[in-house]
C-alpha cells in the first residue's frame, strides 16, 4: 500500500479552498434567513411552539428639544477665567469668587517690621482660544461673606457679594505667555503664571491686624470671618479663557535674623507668607452667556439640537411612555436583551480656527435628578444615569440603557418591586468631566467647565433621527 501526500501550493488549489469557504458561508446565511419570519423574528423552529423563544430587533423614536439651563453647579478642580466669542453660540464669560486659606496659628515672625510688596499669582497650564488675545483682570474684595454650607450656581448674582468698590489688584495677560523665552519654556519647572501687584493698603491691613488681633488669624474659620474673599474677573478682552490650577496671595517682607552668639542681627532674610485658594475654602465658578439666546433660538420642530458647555444649552430627550405601557406597549412583557441610544453629532460647519470641540463625555440622566447628581458627587449607575464618551471616528455617543428598560418593563407590568425603581421617561444630555483618583478610578462626575459644544441630530431629523435600538425576546 502506498500513501500520497499532496501539498496545496498552487493558485488553482488556493482558489478552490476560497470558493469552498464562500459557499459554506453562503449556505449558513441562507439557512439563518430562512429561519426568520416576516416580522424580523429569529425563530427557534426545532422547539415545541409553547417553548419557542423569539428574538426581535426594533427602533423607538424619541422626542428632543434644546433647553437653556444656566443654573448649574460648576464644582471643579480648576477655575476658568476669561471671555470668548463663538460665531455659532455667542459669548462665554467665566470668572470666579473664592475665600482664601489661612494656616492655623498663622503669624509673621517677630523680626518682620513691614510688608514690602504683595502679589496675586494665577497659575495655569492650558487655555482655550486665541493665545495672543490681550485681557485685563481685576480682583475685588468681597463685601459679604460666602456661606460654606451653601451651593452656589454658575449664575450666582455677584452684586450680592461684591459692589466693586474695593479693588485690590489689577493687570493684564496674554494666554500664550509671549514674554517667556524658549529656554524658560523648556524648563521642567516652567508654569505659565499671571502676576498681579496687590494694593499695599490690603497688605498693611493684614500685617497690622495679625499683630493687634492675632485671633483673627488663629484658624481658617476665624480668618474667613475676618476676610470675606475675592472676586476675580476680566474687564476687557474677548478671545481666550485660561484654566487656573492654583491661585495665591503673596505678602513679601525682609527681616534681620539675630545670631546665637551675642543676639545681634547679622543675616538679612527675604521671605513671604501665602494665603492660597485650596479645597478647604469655598470656591464658586461663575459663567455668563449674555447673548446666546440671540444666536440660538430653539424650536420644538428643530432637526438639530445643541449641547453647550460650561453652562447654557443642553438637549432634553423624551421616550414615549406608551412603549412600556402594560398590555399594548411595544416592549410590554418582553425581556430586553439590549437597548442603546446613539447620539449622532454634526460638526460640519465648525471648521474655523477656534471652533469648540465636542464634549469628551455626555451624561444622559433622569431630568429630575440632574441637579442632585452633581451636588451629591455621584457616578452613573446605568439605571437612572448613563455615561458615553465621544467617538471621533464615527462622531457619536452611544448609551447603554438595557438595565433601565428592563426596570421600566417590570414596573409597568406590575412585576417589579414597588420600591426598587421609580419610572421616568424625560431625560437630559449634559456635557461632563469624569474625575479620577491617582489609581485612575472614577470618583465623581462634574459639569464640564471648559468651553465645548456639539450639535446633535434630534428626534425630528429627516434621515437620521435620534432613536432607541432595542433587541428583545419573548
Amino acid at each position: 500500500m502506498s500513501f500520497t501526500t499532496r501539498f496545496w501550493n498552487n493558485d488553482l488549489d488556493l482558489k478552490m479552498i476560497k470558493n469552498f469557504y464562500l459557499s459554506l458561508c453562503s449556505f449558513i446565511m441562507i439557512a439563518a434567513l430562512y429561519s426568520c419570519n416576516d416580522s424580523n423574528m429569529l425563530g427557534t423552529s426545532i422547539q415545541p411552539d409553547k417553548d419557542k423563544i423569539s428574538v426581535a430587533y426594533d427602533t423607538v423614536h424619541v422626542k428632543t428639544k434644546t433647553v437653556f439651563m444656566d443654573s448649574v453647579l460648576l464644582r471643579n478642580s480648576v477655575f476658568a477665567l476669561g471671555s470668548f466669542h463663538d460665531k455659532t453660540y455667542g459669548t462665554t464669560k467665566s470668572d470666579f469668587m473664592s475665600q482664601l486659606y489661612c494656616a492655623r496659628d498663622f503669624s509673621f515672625h517677630s523680626s518682620v517690621k513691614q510688608i514690602d510688596s504683595a502679589y496675586i499669582y494665577l497659575y495655569y497650564k492650558k487655555w482655550f482660544g486665541d493665545s495672543t488675545a490681550l485681557n485685563t483682570i481685576s480682583v475685588y474684595e468681597l463685601n459679604k461673606p460666602l456661606d460654606v454650607n451653601q451651593n452656589y450656581y454658575a449664575n450666582t448674582d455677584v452684586r450680592k457679594y461684591c459692589d466693586k468698590t474695593k479693588l485690590i489688584a489689577s493687570g493684564s495677560f496674554i494666554a500664550g505667555d509671549v514674554f517667556s523665552t524658549d529656554s524658560v519654556r523648556a524648563l521642567a519647572t516652567y508654569y505659565p503664571c499671571i502676576k498681579l501687584p496687590v494694593s499695599m493698603s490690603l497688605a498693611k491691613r493684614f500685617f497690622n491686624d495679625s499683630k493687634s488681633n492675632p485671633e483673627k488669624f488663629k484658624t481658617p474659620e476665624a480668618f474667613q470671618q475676618y476676610f470675606n474673599g475675592i472676586y476675580v474677573t476680566t474687564e476687557t478682552g474677548d478671545g481666550s479663557i485660561v484654566y487656573l490650577t492654583n491661585v495665591e496671595l503673596e505678602l513679601c517682607y525682609t527681616a534681620w535674623i539675630n545670631n546665637k552668639i551675642d543676639g545681634n542681627p547679622d543675616s538679612l532674610v527675604i521671605g513671604a507668607s501665602y494665603f492660597p485658594i485650596t479645597k478647604e475654602v469655598k470656591q464658586i465658578n461663575l459663567v455668563d452667556h449674555p447673548d446666546s439666546s440671540y444666536y440660538i433660538k430653539p424650536s420644538p420642530s428643530d432637526s438639530i439640537n445643541y449641547i453647550y458647555a460650561p453652562a447654557g444649552m443642553f438637549t432634553e430627550v423624551s421616550i414615549p411612555e406608551n412603549v412600556f405601557t402594560k398590555g399594548n406597549g411595544k416592549l410590554s412583557g418582553k425581556t430586553i436583551n439590549g437597548l442603546r441610544m446613539t447620539v449622532l453629532a454634526t460638526q460640519l460647519d465648525d471648521d474655523w480656527d477656534y471652533a469648540m470641540a465636542p464634549p469628551s463625555a455626555l451624561l444622559l440622566i433622569n431630568k429630575a435628578d440632574a441637579t442632585n447628581f452633581i451636588k451629591n458627587y455621584e457616578l452613573n449607575d446605568g439605571v437612572y444615569s448613563f455615561l458615553a464618551t465621544y467617538n471621533s471616528s464615527s462622531e457619536e455617543y452611544v448609551f447603554d440603557l438595557t438595565a433601565y428598560a428592563n426596570k421600566m418593563v417590570h414596573k409597568m407590568d406590575g412585576t417589579g418591586s414597588a420600591n426598587d425603581f421609580k419610572p421616568f421617561t424625560d431625560m437630559i444630555l449634559l456635557p461632563v468631566t469624569v474625575i479620577q483618583n491617582s489609581s485612575s478610578d472614577n470618583v465623581r462626575i462634574d459639569h464640564m467647565i471648559t468651553p465645548a459644544a456639539v450639535k446633535v441630530r434630534g428626534g425630528n431629523h429627516k434621515t437620521q433621527p435620534m432613536s432607541l435600538e432595542v433587541l428583545y425576546s419573548k
